[in-house]
């Protein structure tokens, strides 16, 4: 049977756990468009474990950096949406229209556009950041690969600091956001961005929250 979308069986081991069917080399899902055909079907083949470094899609918008120092980095990278997870800093990775300068070590930042059009011509997108995360009281396992207890409202989350680069976006002339609350309000004055050689850099971190609504003006 293919892994396409399984999950791994009770009993596997740790490492494969959060995966897909145990067994199989854990960049499969990623290196091949597999899909189950047939519940009834021959054996799947054997597939031999991955050294390529980064480990890409069919397509290349999905790459995953691994390394083994355990400090590695997914990128996702579309004309609509593009995110850097994972440990950002160690990588220093610069995707088409999107570049992190954050204090964090571990962070996810992700850039979609509002208006159904491509991130470099968008003129309303938004940025969604956040780091560690977890609910009130929530306890994991001493292995920390599953929850003990779930914990209860509010979630608490790790704030991102730092700087993001939108980077390529045409014809810009000035680029603002607006942070926002839990409900989509916003909670300060709009943030400037500052044009510099590798594009418009706006700073994250203060108010402290998940989510910016970017504004881009080109008149």
């Amino acid at each position: 049977m293919l892994p396409g979308g399984l999950r791994s069986a009770p009993g596997a081991p740790p490492s494969e756990q959060p995966y897909f069917t145990p067994g199989f080399p854990l960049a499969l899902p990623l290196e091949h468009g597999v899909r189950i055909k047939s519940l009834d079907g021959p054996p799947t083949a054997q597939y031999a474990a991955s050294g390529a470094n980064p480990i890409a899609s069919d397509t290349g918008e999905l790459k995953w950096y691994t390394s083994d120092a355990k400090t590695g980095l997914l990128t996702v990278e579309t004309d609509r949406s593009q995110a850097l997870i994972g440990f950002i800093k160690a990588n220093k990775k610069t995707l088409k229209n999107l570049s992190a300068d954050i204090t964090n070590d571990f962070a996810t930042i992700m850039l979609n556009s509002m208006d159904g059009k491509p991130l470099a011509s968008s003129a309303k997108m938004l940025l969604s950041t956040g780091s560690r995360m977890s609910n009130t009281d929530q306890k994991w396992d001493d292995a920390r690969t599953r929850t003990t207890a779930p914990g209860h409202s509010p979630t608490l989350i790790e704030p991102v600091s730092g700087a993001v680069t939108l980077r390529n976006i045409e014809g810009a002339k000035t680029v603002s956001a607006v942070a926002l609350d839990g409900s989509g309000k916003p909670i300060a004055d709009p943030l400037q961005a500052r044009k510099t050689a590798a594009g418009w850099e706006l700073p994250i971190g203060k108010p402290v929250t998940p989510w910016y609504v970017i504004s881009v003006s080109r008149k």
